[in-house]
């Protein structure tokens, strides 16, 4: 499961000091893009992956011995091996990784204010100061969108953080830059929101389908017009369970860039009564289970009704990538495949 700040802030009410591992550089093949971010307790467990393997392996290493000495670090890290197959890491990569301490008694209250920044609904910036010897202390600060500190660290109070620098790095779409400033060098952490997937429909496949896509890290709203198939219990991995008619939905969900809407209603004049209120608003994706003949004729009635033909033809349907999924839980796998292959698609 991907790491989210959620389980920064769970882990820290639990343990007295944790490490929060970030690719912050890297070159050749890794498997894991800059930015990425594993959380290591001090018993070995972990939340996310920066790769998995012989690499992964080391780096939670190195993070339990920064835990019991309780110092940040940067470690750089090779996946070369040896050449021939039977090596345990032939990637032939290389990544720098920031190891970074953070205590209950001095950043749990940080950590708890960025997650709190995720239902929001705007991006902001957490500074971090790397560490420049074996003794330095991280300093962090958060900053709201237009640039006012939020909240430091303890040890950040004389904190002069230098001007945000547009992304020229290796991975321009990354939400970590690496910044200098005048006594040591910066990680800017742009914190994310998380996509937002709204499920239209609360019938078998939306079970196995909030569950995976919470797994991906998606904050998952599930609206249905019977309260047996919308409520909490129904849905305990939902962020929000919505009952409401399906004609009046424009209103229980934000649009934007960062929302991603599916439609598996049980029948087909539900899907024409939503795509009359979604189509012509800002999503990443939207998709419409169902099959061929069924999807062609809600898309044709809309064009016949005046929808411009270039709107309906962004609809992915019949929604999922093809696996000849017949189940619940493979038309769930059919789906949240095709919803990260729009998601990660380089354009």
């Amino acid at each position: 499961m991907e790491f989210s700040w959620k389980d920064l802030v769970e882990t820290l009410k639990i343990d007295s000091q944790v490490a929060l591992c970030t690719i912050i550089k890297k070159s050749g093949s890794v498997p894991r893009e800059v930015g990425a971010r594993m959380l290591v307790r001090e018993d070995g467990s972990i939340s996310g992956t920066v790769g998995g393997g012989i690499g992964e392996h080391e780096v939670i290493q190195a993070a339990i011995a920064s835990i019991k000495a309780g110092k940040s670090c940067l470690l750089d890290f090779s996946l070369a091996g040896e050449k021939g197959l039977d090596s345990a890491a032939i990637c032939g990569g290389r990544f720098t990784i920031f190891i970074g301490c953070w205590s209950q008694t001095e950043d749990l209250e940080l950590a708890t204010a960025i997650a709190a920044t995720l239902t929001g609904g705007k991006t902001h910036s957490l500074y971090e100061s790397l560490p420049q010897t074996e003794n330095s202390a991280v300093e962090r600060t958060l900053f709201d969108p237009a640039g006012n500190r939020i909240i430091s660290s303890p040890t950040a109070t004389s904190l002069s953080v230098p001007a945000v620098k547009k992304n020229t790095g290796e991975d321009k779409s990354s939400a970590v830059q690496l910044l200098p400033g005048n006594t040591s060098d910066f990680l800017l952490s742009e914190i994310t929101l998380p996509p937002r997937m709204v499920i239209f429909g609360g019938g078998h496949l939306a079970l196995p389908l909030v569950e995976m896509a919470s797994w991906c890290r998606f904050a998952v709203t599930v609206i249905d017009d019977r309260p047996e198939f919308s409520n909490q219990e129904r849905f305990p991995l939902a962020d929000k369970v919505i009952t409401a008619p399906m004609e009046e939905v424009s209103d229980l969900y934000i649009p934007g860039a960062n929302t991603w809407l599916v439609l598996i209603t049980r029948e087909h004049k539900h899907d024409y009564i939503l795509l009359k209120q979604l189509l012509g608003t800002e999503y990443a994706y939207l998709g419409m289970i169902g099959s061929r003949r069924r999807t062609t004729k809600v898309k044709q009635r809309l064009i016949d009704e005046g929808f411009a033909q270039t709107e309906v033809e962004k609809l992915y349907s019949p929604i999922g990538i093809e696996i000849k999924a017949q189940t619940p839980a493979e038309i769930a796998i059919s789906i949240m495949a095709e919803i990260i292959k729009v998601k990660n698609m380089v354009v």
